[in-house]
């Protein structure tokens, strides 16, 4: 092997390894899954204007049982759980002390009505076009569902790892009322 050529493969060879090395370092460096309030904490301050005008606040929840729905409609996971959050919604809607609704996380209200609209949801809504509100509960995944009892206090996470069905939903409802 001549001179330059065993000095190149050996620079190649000192680049692969940093390379290597950098990546790892980003493999391990990940951010942990739903990271946010959990349950035992209390709800954070913030203020929102659903879709039917209402503007709901922390204070405003304060006294009722709460069921605050983050979502993004082109979210596979949050399709899936939708339903059991707008079936929800419909079984309490004339309660009111329960608020059921949803906030969007960088979404336009022009493609939640039109997704609204094609699975004839009620469920109240806030498209937010950026993660501003979505940032005070949690800085990962979609859809996050968050129940929070009368004094503001969460009772209740579910994630995209643990997409409650109506059945989850409705049982932590129950033993709130009773």
């Amino acid at each position: 092997m001549k001179p330059g050529i065993h000095l190149s493969f050996y620079l190649l060879s000192l680049v692969i390894v940093f390379i290597c090395i950098l990546m790892q370092a980003c493999i391990t460096d990940d951010v942990p899954e739903n990271v946010g309030i959990e349950v035992g904490d209390t709800l954070p301050n913030f203020s929102v204007t659903l879709n039917n005008g209402a503007t709901v606040s922390t204070s405003s929840l304060i006294g009722k049982i709460a069921v605050i729905e983050f979502f993004n409609t082109g979210c596979r996971d949050c399709q899936e759980g939708l339903p059991a959050v707008n079936k929800l919604y419909e079984v309490y809607k004339e309660d009111p002390n329960i608020m059921i609704f949803a906030i969007s996380r960088e979404e336009n209200s022009e493609s939640i009505e039109e997704f609204w609209r094609k699975h004839n949801f009620s469920l109240p809504y806030s498209p937010q076009p950026d993660r501003t509100v979505y940032n005070l509960f949690a800085t990962t995944g979609i859809p996050r569902t968050y129940i929070a009892d009368e004094s503001g206090k969460i009772i209740a996470t579910f994630g995209d790892s643990d997409i409650p069905d109506f059945s989850d939903l409705n049982n932590e409802i129950e033993k709130l009322l009773h």
